[in-house]
């Protein structure tokens, strides 16, 4: 079975993982994220502010004990 959603990404919850599970059930399932806003950016300006990014953070700690997730879910309720 498949199905294509059209939704912007702040509407990615919990709720919608339920509705997705409910549809598909508990087997496996391949998720493919496609941005469909054309900003008219080239690669290359990505390609920079995506390595600016990581040298921005390159320092950053994460306790390995946090459940980074579960903060990601109470954040998007």
């Amino acid at each position: 079975m498949q199905h294509t959603f059209h939704l912007k990404a702040g509407s990615m919850t919990p709720a919608f993982a339920d509705l997705v599970r409910k549809m598909f059930g508990d087997g496996e399932l391949t998720v493919v994220v496609e941005h469909v806003n054309a900003d008219n950016i080239s690669q290359q300006d990505q390609h920079r502010s995506l390595t600016a990014l990581r040298e921005r953070f390159k320092d950053a700690k994460v306790d390995p004990n946090i459940d980074i997730s579960k903060l990601a879910d109470e954040v998007n309720l």
